[in-house]
Parts: C-alpha cells; structure tokens; sequence
C-alpha cells in the first residue's frame, strides 16, 4: 500500500508511473499526454530517488535535469528524503509544429508545491516553499514509435 513520505520517513510501495497509450501517438494529443508523463516520472524520482524511469526517455542534453537531479540523488541517499515538492502541471500546450530537425516543442506551466528536505535523522536540512507559476519548453521527438525529450528547459531561467 501506498504511503508518502512523512516527517517519520520515506515514501513507501511508491507505484512507478504507467505511460498512457495516448502518450506514445505521433500527434499533438500524443505529445502532450507525453510530457505530463515526463513530469509523472520526475515526481516519482523526487519520491524515491530513483532516476531511471525518467532518465530512460531523456536525452542527454536536458539543461532542467542537469540542474534538477544532481539535488534528487542527493537528497534521496545515504538515509535522506524528500518530503512534498512535488510538481503540478497546470497547462500543457503544443502547436505541433515540426522543425527542420525533426522536433516538436511543448510549453508546460507547472508549480511545485511546499515539502522539505530530510536529513537520515528526520530533521529538517532544507526547506522547500510553494513556487510560482512556472514555464518549462520541452523540446521533444518521435523516433521509434515513442516520444524522447531530448531537452526541458525552464523558461526565462
């Protein structure tokens, strides 16, 4: 059964997200349900630590992760966890446009919510408050039957 992360401890039995069919259409639809599937997969990391399912349909390139997951590993080892901050998209919107390489963009306004940052003790080693609203681009291609982000970026920052 289920149990989020707490002051007592680590989130437990956290289900690793399911990719919806949608998500793997070449369309603007597909590509969209795609990318809240991207930010499922970095909530899941965010509760267990665990990178790989999100890291397997990233490129390596992705300037958000470079800046983001060095602080979830951190944050998720030697006794730590993440309690909260997990990120709400609130719009997701693609024009579907190709470019010349093959790529499609997809604006996203999400918000991370408050949590904090617990040292293996269970205090707490930093705080995390509510953000504003916040514009991430994915820039995302069809290869293969299934989307790949080959970047996420946060707009103006």
């Amino acid at each position: 059964m289920y149990k989020p992360a707490d002051a007592k401890g680590k989130a437990q039995n956290v289900p690793v997200p399911v990719k919806p069919a949608l998500a793997d259409k070449n369309s603007k639809e597909g590509v969209e349900a795609f990318a809240k599937y991207w930010y499922a997969l970095l909530n899941y990391a965010l509760e267990t630590g665990n990178l790989k399912p999100v890291r397997g349909i990233t490129g390596p390139s992705c300037a958000l992760c470079s800046k983001i997951f060095p602080g979830i590993e951190k944050w998720n080892k030697d006794g730590k966890w993440i309690v909260g901050a997990g990120i709400q998209v609130r719009a997701v919107q693609s024009a579907f446009v190709r470019t010349s390489s093959g790529e499609y963009q997809v604006a996203m306004q999400s918000q991370q919510s408050a949590g904090s940052l617990r040292q293996a003790d269970g205090t707490v080693g930093q705080t995390v408050t509510e953000s504003p609203m916040l514009g991430d681009l994915m820039i995302a291609k069809y290869v293969d039957g299934r989307w790949k982000a080959n970047n996420v970026d946060r707009l103006g920052g």
